[in-house]
């Protein structure tokens, strides 16, 4: 990357990410925003408008052509007189030519070129319909993982709210005597258990926070730290 080894890098804690609960939009919302955005498709898309300019400049060939051509010729004559000063003569001579030009038989020649952009375009057509189904799987699959990984998350922060107060209720009965140390720490291993669970669920919900994001096209903004008086 051309950074120094001694640079420091600091990484964001986990704790830190914002993590949402649901998401913000419904799968057509989000299949509208990638149609809209994906460069991929606007590629397609300008593919179809190259071949529609392809056929009209082919079906342009039927038609007569007019050119026109000037040459313009400047002159300069320059007069010595005995007793008169210097004089000074300019004109502007040439020509103008018109030129129609129409092609009356080609032997088919216009006629294969205009079918052949016709073809062009079915082809591109063809192309962003095929984009376009891509995409929308992409966005349905991208957001079926992101709903599925938040429900996850759900679950594991039940999990983790049950493990804590199942490890503070077994704490504190050893404290008071009525349960042994055994059973305090299986009620810490199951909430060791349970805080590892929950992170890996949140690590999964922001992983396809970031595919939904990235099949969507959404670019990547830079949050701009607020300036201090």
């Amino acid at each position: 990357m051309g950074a120094s080894a001694t640079v420091t890098i600091r990484v964001q804690p986990l704790s830190e990410v914002p993590t949402p609960r649901s998401i913000p939009e419904t799968v057509d919302e989000a299949i509208d925003r990638a149609l809209r955005q994906r460069p991929d498709l606007q590629e397609e898309v300008a593919g179809i408008r190259q071949a529609n300019a392809q056929r009209k400049e082919a079906q342009a060939a039927y038609y007569p052509s007019l050119s026109f051509r000037a040459n313009p010729i400047g002159q300069a004559h320059y007069i010595l007189q005995q007793t008169l000063p210097w004089g000074y003569t300019a004109g502007l001579n040439g020509g103008m030519e018109f030129n129609l030009s129409w092609t009356v038989f080609d032997g088919g020649l216009r006629k294969n070129r205009v079918a052949q952009a016709e073809a062009g375009i079915r082809e591109s057509e063809a192309r962003v319909s095929a984009a376009r189904d891509r995409i929308e799987d992409e966005i349905w699959s991208a957001y079926s993982r992101l709903n599925t990984a938040l429900r996850q998350r759900e679950a594991a922060t039940a999990l983790l709210e049950a493990a804590t107060q199942s490890y503070s209720a077994a704490l504190e009965s050893y404290n008071y005597g009525v349960r042994n140390l055994l059973d305090v720490t299986a009620a810490q291993r199951v909430l060791a258990q349970a805080r590892s669970t929950d992170i890996q669920a949140q690590t999964q919900v922001l992983t396809a926070m970031a595919d939904l994001a990235f099949r969507a096209g959404d670019t990547i903004q830079r949050n701009t730290a607020k300036q201090r008086p």
